[in-house]
């Protein structure tokens, strides 16, 4: 154990890093650490790409929320892996290779999960739940002092993976307590066919028995996978709208400041559209993916502000209207360029001193509400980030800055259109007038 043994000044020897025994042991050699550091990015990457996909299928606001936030986390692990992996004798134009069939065949049927509980199933107690023995098994057997640099890799990968691994299962169980008896037992066979897969790989590290391809049951998936492209909203959510409906004017800054919030609350349909850029746009550079997978977590993050701030005030989140339309319009009409396109228009045009997040934040201070104040401050500090990710990605695509605002233009007002006739429907004009006058007696 570090600690056991001290040097003549009476302190541990070694940096602290680990003891002469265990420093003594060979460890891994370079070679197999890169072979498992690419199946490990491998299985990051793959895994944000399977989040993503489903993303819009997920009914369950809080499964989109950490899905959101767990894929991101994914993106920042593949990042890191990459790295340490170009740092080993390794050229960086194989990372991108798939190391070995048979875990991709994996992902293959892992993607084809139908509802939220396979999901969760696939993801976090066959996936993730493997990943995690594999992770701490490398960080035990490796030789603390040779690599320490991949030791520390793997140690704060852990830290995340076991945040992720313990809210997946403990999702999955409140999702199985509401199953009746042929959910479980059809649940119980999609764990058995995904781990079957997943041993044909020889798990995570590769290097456990493999069963023979005949004993595999059938595959689920058959042809190519065909992602849900209109975000889906469970019972509990009374009105999904393809617009927000009217906006207040010329209003308080009490009122105006309920209206930001509430924008902030319903932007969950733009992580819903970054996450099929990422899964449908494909072959990018690597860190695009990751790149736009923080944005995707920004705006999840923005949509719980809004979530904490009506719980704060007493105000029930599924009562009002939650707009789907910036995802649905362009997921199913637009290219995965051309949806990134009509994003950063609207993050552009966000910074806007006179109705842009400079604004918001001003008119949550004058509406004196701290809460509302912290919330602003850093949603218009995450949009300047988001605007400064989009044009580098971009801005190469275009010969210039003007044809690059005109494109986005021209999307934007096709969006435009349809929230507008969307708003000619009834309730649209009238809503918020109804909930205001609720709202603005609240605490």
């Amino acid at each position: 154990m570090i600690g056991e043994e001290k040097g003549n000044p009476g302190i541990r020897p070694l940096a602290g890093v680990g003891s002469y025994a265990e420093a003594s042991r060979p460890g891994y050699s370079v070679d197999r650490t890169v072979t498992l550091l690419r199946r490990y990015l491998y299985v990051e990457g793959e895994t944000m790409r399977c989040l993503a996909a489903h993303l819009n299928a997920i009914p369950e606001w809080e499964v989109k929320c950490a899905v959101s936030l767990h894929l991101w986390q994914d993106a920042e692990h593949g990042t890191w892996l990459r790295g340490r992996v170009k740092e080993l004798r390794t050229s960086p134009l194989y990372l991108d290779d798939v190391p070995d069939k048979a875990l991709a065949t994996f992902f293959e049927e892992l993607i084809c999960s139908e509802t939220t509980a396979e999901l969760l199933v696939g993801v976090y107690k066959v996936l993730k739940q493997e990943s995690f023995r594999a992770l701490r098994r490398h960080v035990a057997e490796a030789n603390p002092l040779a690599d320490q640099p991949t030791r520390r890799i793997l140690r704060f990968i852990l830290l995340e993976e076991e945040e992720q691994l313990e809210w997946g299962l403990d999702a999955l169980e409140s999702r199985l307590e509401q199953a009746n008896a042929e959910e479980r037992g059809s649940l119980d066979t999609w764990e058995e066919h995904l781990n079957a897969y997943l041993n044909a790989a020889g798990g995570i590290p590769g290097d456990s028995e493999r069963p023979s391809e005949d004993d595999l049951p059938p595959r689920r998936a058959v042809g190519p996978f065909e992602p849900v492209r209109t975000p889906r909203r469970d019972g509990r959510f009374a009105r999904v709208w393809r617009s927000r409906g009217a906006r207040p004017e010329d209003v308080s800054p009490h009122e105006r400041d309920w209206w930001n919030l509430y924008v902030r609350l319903t932007e969950m349909h733009v992580p819903e559209l970054l996450a099929l850029v990422i899964y449908e746009w494909k072959d990018q550079p690597w860190e695009f993916y990751h790149d736009v997978a923080r944005p995707l977590w920004d705006e999840a993050r923005h949509a719980m502000l809004g979530e904490v701030a009506f719980k704060a005030r007493g105000a029930n989140m599924f009562e009002v209207p939650h707009e789907i339309a910036i995802a649905e319009l362009p997921n199913t009409q637009f290219d995965p360029m051309a949806r990134y396109m009509l994003l950063w228009g609207a993050e552009q045009g966000a910074m806007k001193g006179n109705t842009g997040k400079r604004r918001q934040h001003e008119i949550a201070t004058v509406a004196t509400d701290p809460l509302s104040i912290t919330f602003h401050d850093f949603d218009w500090a995450d949009e300047v980030l988001h605007v400064h990710i989009a044009r580098k990605w971009l801005k190469p695509l275009f010969d210039s800055r003007e044809e690059m605002s005109q494109r986005a233009t021209a999307l934007w007002q096709t969006y435009e259109r349809l929230m507008k006739e969307d708003c000619k429907l009834p309730e649209r004009d009238t809503w918020w007038d109804e909930f205001y006058e609720k709202a603005r007696n609240l605490a």
